[in-house]
């Protein structure tokens, strides 16, 4: 081997080395990023520890199995489900939800809450957004020995969870196992102290789950929240027991709460606006604007300036036959002229004679014009009715004899109602 390449190959080792050693020392020093939203039993997520394989066993088998959005004291009135799995619920339980859900198992419903904590209430000293912890022999959920206000320990005060350990799949017994030896079941965590609760599933000699009537209804805790994950159920029957316990109770319709993982359903813009209505300063905002309303209405007061009605522009009669002329002048229908002249004029002798007028009634009495006169307007009207063409001055003559006729029938009209009103 040559100087040249021996050079060559002593710069690719190298380089490789300087990658290899970069890539360990970048792999060591880096933190674990920690996701809480990628690490809860959700039906929105198709992960190991997602929840959506569930969903899609229970659409197939239950009448209903819906993911619920809201909270949980709008469940009574908004869906007639018979069940509720909430898995490892992320936000705490407020006072109304927790009323609102004790009403709702009372009346008949089925809780089936897996929790290793209990699921912390609003106000207590938890931190509900943080991933929970294995709790050891205490519902408390860190290490300090005071006691967290569960929902839980509202109605099982004595239950109690062992550590987490490795994944078991074991045959399941209990009332809750339809197959007894026959269904196994996958956990990695149980309970170790069930207090006054009712075992309903347990294998390898651990409790698994547990019952606590409530009114009509009932809560069923488990201790492991990983059974409703997509991981355990490919593993392991888990997908068959749950099933089994929606489908016993009720008319086996089901819901998922999402709103306890932070998925909960976006509200309008409606209803928000609505919500702020009824808050002290949506109040103040009503106030403020019903004095107004009636500021404007008992003082009148205006949003502008006073506008004076336009006068409206009447026309003499002089232009209006000015406009008319004008445009019978520029369409050139002197014939058309002609003929609403006389018709104007029979019309106004019908009223005057109380009859029908025409040509041969302007000679019969009472006469307003000369012979002449009269046969100079009868040779235009049948110059007319032929449809011969007219000369403008022979159409102007034919309007003022027409006018002279309705002028003086006008008079004479005026001088009978006269003598009929003085006799």
């Amino acid at each position: 081997m040559n100087t040249k390449n021996y050079n060559r190959a002593a710069a690719i080792g190298a380089t490789l080395v300087f990658l290899t050693l970069s890539l360990l020392v970048a792999k060591s020093t880096t933190p674990k990023k920690s996701d809480p939203i990628a690490k809860r039993p959700s039906t929105f997520f198709t992960d190991p520890t997602g929840a959506r394989a569930l969903l899609l066993v229970m659409r197939r088998f239950v009448p209903l199995a819906e993911a619920w959005r809201q909270p949980l004291y709008r469940l009574d009135g908004s869906s007639a489900a018979d069940s509720l799995i909430v898995a490892d619920p992320k936000l705490p339980l407020g006072e109304r939800e927790l009323a609102a859900l004790d009403h709702w198992i009372s009346a008949g419903g089925q809780l089936i809450l897996l929790s290793q904590n209990g699921w912390p209430l609003r106000g207590q000293r938890s931190d509900a957004d943080a991933p929970a912890e294995p709790v050891n022999d205490t519902a408390t959920g860190s290490d300090s020995d005071e006691p967290i206000a569960t929902y839980l320990s509202r109605y099982a005060p004595g239950l109690r969870w062992a550590k987490a350990a490795g994944f078991k799949t074991e045959p399941a017994t209990g009332p809750s196992v339809a197959s007894e030896g026959e269904i196994r079941l996958r956990w990695r965590q149980s309970f170790a102290a069930i207090g006054g609760a009712d075992a309903i599933a347990a294998a390898d000699h651990q409790t698994l789950a547990v019952k606590i009537d409530l009114g009509r209804g009932r809560i069923v805790a488990v201790a492991d929240p990983t059974m409703v994950s997509n991981g355990s159920l490919r593993r392991s029957d888990n997908a068959v027991w749950l099933v089994n316990l929606v489908a016993s109770w009720g008319n086996g319709q089901v819901l998922f709460d999402e709103y306890h993982h932070g998925f909960g359903a976006k509200k309008s813009a409606a209803s928000l606006a609505w919500a702020f209505s009824l808050t002290p300063w949506g109040w103040c905002l009503w106030q403020a604007a019903v004095a107004g309303l009636l500021y404007i209405f008992c003082y009148r007061r205006r949003f502008g300036r006073i506008s004076e009605r336009p006068d409206l522009a009447v026309a003499s009669p002089l232009d209006l036959v000015d406009a008319r002329a004008g445009f019978f002048q520029a369409a050139g229908a002197r014939r058309l002229a002609a003929r609403l002249i006389l018709q104007n004029l029979f019309q106004e002798l019908s009223r005057v004679l109380g009859r029908t007028a025409d040509l041969r009634s302007l000679g019969a009495p009472p006469s307003v014009l000369a012979p002449e006169k009269l046969a100079q307007l009868k040779t235009l009207a049948l110059k007319t009715e032929r449809g011969e063409n007219i000369h403008e001055d022979e159409l102007l003559a034919m309007g003022r004899l027409a006018g002279t006729i309705e002028r003086s029938s006008q008079a004479l009209r005026a001088g009978r109602s006269g003598r009929q009103a003085y006799p």
